[in-house]
């Protein structure tokens, strides 16, 4: 196979003046970006890019594993489950097929620091987005058979992506022994023994505390206008009522470590070994 280096270069120097040419058109988005606070607390991010006829809804809670009360380790994450549950105003499943029929995605995620819920639609459909979104982030229905099924749902995904995968197991035990101080010592999916005791009361004074609009940041980026975003997020986000005032979240110091520790993990299923090597070092703040 031969290759062609003039229609190479020629692509390329076309790649290159397309790329100029678009500069300003980028650079006067990124001038675009918009940053907002509605009267409730909510914090909205508007970021424009016009290249496709799409937009990509998030909403961001400031809360994660990192902030669980001791005892309760997985909440957040088991939270992030029911999120998707029935609401006074849409059934169960709702949400999902209004994406679904438009041809948009749609998930979650949790980690130590933030519990965040992403939809990806047409911009026509970013109104109705925002309704779903703002409608549970006060009106879930929680009731004791919702909170065992789910529980059953999280309780069986430890067990597939952690207690079947060594190295998983491995990870998390290394996590454990390498911090000393620190939440993040703790799985974010949480210890097992404690998420088979998960019940209502803590999901609800979970959902009661930290889901609430001085407790998130929307970010909308995609075709849109940001004065339009703006008044659809005062139409449904706004309609919200705000929550009290969170304490500021202070993460522990970890104390100088002096000591080297070893964790060693023999197992069956194991066909390649493997080594690593960590340490705690200062981080960006300190």
């Amino acid at each position: 196979m031969t290759l062609n280096t003039r229609g190479l270069r020629a692509a390329f120097l076309a790649g290159a003046l397309a790329f100029a040419a678009q500069a300003p058109a980028r650079a006067a988005d990124e001038a675009a970006v918009k940053d907002f606070l509605l009267e409730n607390g909510l914090e909205v991010v508007v970021i424009p890019d016009h290249r496709a006829p799409i937009v990509t809804h998030m909403v961001w809670y400031k809360i994660g594993s990192a902030d669980e009360p001791p005892g309760k380790s997985g909440i957040a994450h088991f939270f992030e489950h029911l999120m998707f549950k029935a609401t006074s105003n849409h059934a169960a499943g709702e949400f999902d097929r209004a994406v679904a029929d438009i041809g948009g995605s749609n998930n979650a995620f949790t980690s130590y620091d933030y519990t965040a819920f992403h939809e990806t639609v047409p911009p026509s459909a970013l109104e109705e987005m925002m309704g779903f979104e703002a409608d549970r982030m006060r009106n879930l229905v929680l009731t004791d058979d919702v909170i065992k099924t789910e529980r059953d749902v999280i309780l069986e995904e430890r067990r597939s992506r952690i207690d079947n995968d060594p190295q998983a197991v491995l990870d998390e035990e290394v996590d454990a022994t390498l911090w000393q101080n620190q939440p993040y010592r703790i799985p974010v999916i949480g210890w097992m023994q404690e998420m088979e005791q998960l019940n209502r009361e803590d999901a609800k004074a979970f959902y009661d505390t930290f889901y609430r609009p001085n407790n998130a940041v929307v970010i909308v980026a995609g075709d849109v206008d940001p004065d339009a975003v703006k008044a659809m997020a005062e139409r449904t986000y706004g309609k919200v009522a705000r929550g009290p005032d969170l304490r500021p979240r202070i993460r522990p110091v970890e104390p100088e470590q002096n000591t080297k520790r070893t964790v060693t993990l023999t197992d069956a299923r194991v066909s390649v070994p493997s080594f690593s090597t960590q340490w705690v070092v200062p981080s960006y703040h300190t």
